[in-house]
């Protein structure tokens, strides 16, 4: 089961990648390399990928360069579902198609990691309650955790003031309810996809399958259902905030 899922979301997410590389190309002019390594998420998809490194983070991987110019070779000969059929094929000798359901095991704060800035922390989140959803039958916990990371970064290092997110959940109510609101008020669009969960993890359903309606919504428009909005606030709001929707 657990394979099928992921064979399910892989397999639909990366022509879905595809069909959108061409649509950089058309919309921005950049180049066909350019839009593969740094605007859709395909590398972490493949073995690969060993986890730490990527080419959009100035990591060179000769093998990958030399397998792209296969997909290149693709893209040049082909249009429309041809491509995204073809390239798709291509690459699946390549693409990771197993693993385990994520899980909260070995995570202190479930769903949420972070990264540390010089006076900020970065959020990060991922579902390990699938196939529940952190917004529904899991939001007590999802709360709970992201209210012990931030007392346990005020206690940790005490000179933090500000938590930051660059995410698509901060265009959902239901996330947004968790923040102050200098939260939503700070909001920024950030309209130039890149290789992060922030713009691509939309296109996740609950269960770890592809979000259908979500890529139809793109297939159709052009657009991300849902903008990926990076905002902050002060930790103390956030916290203060955070104890009173525990009480509700």
């Amino acid at each position: 089961m657990e394979n099928e899922i992921r064979v399910h979301y892989v397999s639909h997410f990366l022509k879905l990648s595809l069909w959108y590389v061409r649509v950089l190309m058309e919309r921005e002019g950049i180049a066909f390399e350019d839009a593969i390594v740094s605007r859709v998420n395909v590398y972490r998809n493949t073995d690969f990928f060993d986890g730490e490194h990527h080419p959009a983070w100035g990591r060179e991987d000769l093998d990958w360069n030399a397998y792209l110019k296969g997909l290149k070779a693709i893209f040049d000969r082909r249009e429309g579902g041809a491509w995204e059929d073809e390239g798709l094929a291509y690459l699946w000798p390549r693409v990771t198609k197993g693993g385990r359901r994520p899980s909260p095991q070995g995570r202190p704060y479930h769903c949420w990691t972070y990264d540390d800035g010089e006076d900020y922390i970065a959020l990060h989140i991922a579902n390990v309650y699938q196939p529940k959803s952190p917004l529904s039958e899991m939001r007590g916990a999802f709360r709970d955790t992201l209210l012990q990371l931030l007392r346990d970064t005020q206690a940790r290092r005490p000179e933090v003031e500000t938590v930051r997110c660059g995410s698509w959940l901060n265009s959902a109510p239901p996330f947004q309810t968790l923040f102050p609101k200098s939260w939503r008020d700070s909001a920024k669009a950030s309209s130039r996809s890149g290789i992060g969960m922030g713009h691509w993890g939309q296109f996740m359903d609950r269960t770890g399958r592809f979000h259908v309606r979500n890529g139809e919504h793109l297939r159709a428009t052009g657009a991300f259902p849902h903008p990926c909005l990076g905002c902050h606030a002060p930790i103390d709001e956030i916290v203060a905030r955070l104890e009173v929707v525990a009480k509700v």
